[in-house]
């Protein structure tokens, strides 16, 4: 039986030995509201998998095909494939911290079947090139699983990052953190530290300005400000920018991107005054105090680099810290 990859004007179809290989359906969502269940229905999500983000990569030129992965008409796994087209024809397909499944510990059959599937649609000489960078945990297994389903390591490169469970009580959350994140946020708080927390249009575009002054500033590049825009526009409620004010005035800014019942830590900039008056501290601690207000179970701290000191001040909240496998390829 062959399988296929169905859509409003989308229908590419698996050989016979790769879909008696893979028993896998596969299948194109295009709704927002589907995706975005899906993805909250999902043991680990990651925030390159959400709607949002897939339109905003949209924005700087890469058309994302989301689809979903099944057995039996029962939902295994999800994932977004950017496509970079040309002319009407597809030059590369990237995932970026994905596959998702939807259990917490698939079996090693399942993620056989998963990545094998990808391949087959997505990674063969005549659909291009497939660049993936696994939401799989780094380490032998991992590894093995991936070469076993026909994928060559690119880069040993890889996501790093931690999670707060935001399920813990207030208490437990605050005890969990280094004495030197505590005494910092004290310190912010006894200097007069304000907080604002804001969904507007004016508060984000701050934020964007920011952004922007800060990658000139400091050489690096990141998320445009186009890309930006688009995000929020496409995640409406779930994108946050909270504020340390002194005086009336934003000194410190850090954005948050809920996705599922998870939320990232995004954009971020810290001016004199704010870093006087501990600002990463006192954002960080109110951003998880409202997150879980809002009913969030997960709080990503938005990537780690070993060395790095925003690492190092990332680990006085003392996250569960995950690093996935890597960046692979097929073709």
């Amino acid at each position: 039986m062959a399988y296929h990859l169905t859509s409003a004007g989308s229908n590419i179809a698996a050989s016979p030995e790769s879909a008696a290989e893979t028993m896998l359906d596969v299948r194109e969502v295009t709704d927002a509201a589907e995706w975005d269940a899906m993805l909250g229905a999902c043991a680990i999500p990651h925030l390159p998998q959400a709607f949002a983000y897939g339109e905003a990569k949209a924005a700087s030129g890469w058309t994302p095909r989301r689809v979903v992965f099944g057995q039996n008409g029962t939902p295994l796994a999800m994932v977004t494939v950017l496509q970079l087209r040309r002319f009407g024809l597809t030059l590369l397909n990237r995932v970026n911290r994905g596959p998702l499944f939807l259990v917490a510990n698939p079996s090693e059959a399942d993620i056989l079947s998963v990545y094998l599937t990808l391949r087959r649609h997505f990674g063969r000489l005549w659909t291009a090139p497939l660049l993936v960078a696994p939401a799989l945990d780094a380490g032998e297994r991992s590894e093995h699983l991936l070469r076993q389903s026909g994928y060559r390591r690119r880069a040993s490169q890889s996501w790093l990052s931690g999670r707060i469970d935001l399920t813990r009580t207030e208490d437990e959350l605050w005890a969990g953190m280094s004495s030197t994140f505590r005494n910092r946020v004290r310190n912010a708080e006894k200097l007069g530290a304000q907080l604002e927390i804001s969904e507007t249009a004016e508060a984000y575009e701050w934020m964007i300005a920011r952004h922007l002054e800060n990658m000139q500033e400091k050489g690096f590049s990141a998320f445009s400000a186009q890309m930006l825009r688009v995000l929020k526009s496409n995640a409406a409620g779930k994108v946050l920018v909270f504020r340390l004010l002194s005086e009336g005035e934003p000194v410190a800014g850090m954005s948050v991107v809920r996705f599922g019942q998870m939320a990232e830590y995004h954009v971020g900039w810290f001016g004199p005054a704010g870093r006087k008056l501990n600002a990463g501290n006192f954002l960080m601690w109110n951003i998880i105090l409202e997150l879980k207000r809002r009913g969030v179970v997960g709080f990503d701290v938005g990537g780690m680099k070993h060395g790095d000191g925003y690492t190092r001040f990332k680990r006085t909240m003392n996250p569960v810290e995950y690093e996935l496998a890597g960046e692979w390829m097929s073709f």
